[in-house]
């Protein structure tokens, strides 16, 4: 039963990756942006009321700042309401009892104003931009694990020449959409590695070229040359760079 649900899984996955790359962005990144659009219309109606789910939510402080507010704009106050109340009743019972860094048993032993000043700045510098804040946001829990399953969908179908054309033709993936598949694609050969990267190196003279070309119109030279998709290159490029809107 397992290997047939899983089958199932693939050849919808594999169908979806095969119509993203026809559209804008990068792929993986489009069809993970519907799933968690998915996944989280079914937590207003289902999750919200699963007790599970509700205590995972409170461990992990509530979700991380992207999927906050994008479940904010569901326009679900009550169900928003209710994980909230439960998450800063939890929030403030750590305080209570010294933890978190709240005085108590458990607070840090309090150093002299000026001791260690630059130590515990380079320390602030170092958790602001280096460590993850909101590793344990259920929705990111469940990004990674799609991202997983459709890289390794992806893979697969690129042993096929029909797949190599189309995502040589697409806009490309994401920089962390491909590291993650270079990485997989390394484990499985050099041959899958050498078909990625030649369908990612096209990828990229493909939108550079359309990027050369938009700067090339915006000079005055140029401007009565007629507009066309190259106009909107930059935002492919943005894609390529940081991912489709919304992902992360």
């Amino acid at each position: 039963m397992q290997e047939e649900v899983t089958g199932i899984h693939y050849q919808r996955e594999a169908a979806a990756l095969q119509a993203a790359c026809v559209q804008e962005g990068c792929p993986v990144c489009t069809i993970v942006l519907a799933a968690m659009q998915r996944a989280m219309d079914s937590w207003q109606y289902e999750g919200f009321t699963d007790a599970e789910n509700r205590e995972e939510v409170v461990r992990s402080r509530g979700f991380c700042p992207l999927h906050t507010w994008q479940l904010a704009q569901l326009g679900i106050p009550f169900q928003l309401g209710v994980v909230y109340r439960d998450v800063l009743s939890e929030m403030l019972t750590s305080l209570n009892r010294g933890e978190d860094g709240a005085t108590g048993a458990h607070a840090p032993r309090r150093r002299p104003a000026l001791s260690g000043w630059w130590r515990k700045w380079r320390r602030r510098m170092v958790v602001t931009h280096g460590e993850t804040a909101y590793a344990d946001c259920p929705f990111c829990h469940m990004r990674a694990k799609v991202e997983w399953r459709l890289i390794t969908t992806l893979l697969e179908l690129l042993r096929s020449q029909e797949m190599q054309a189309l995502l040589s033709h697409s806009t490309g993936l994401c920089l962390p959409h491909f590291a993650q598949a270079r990485t997989l694609a390394g484990e499985s050969g050099l041959a899958l590695l050498r078909s990625l990267v030649q369908c990612q190196q096209s990828c990229l003279q493909g939108v550079l070229g359309e990027v050369q070309e938009l700067v090339r119109k915006h000079d005055y030279r140029f401007e009565d040359e007629p507009r066309g998709n190259e106009m909107t290159s930059w935002r492919r490029a943005a894609e390529l760079c940081a991912g489709n809107a919304g992902v992360r």
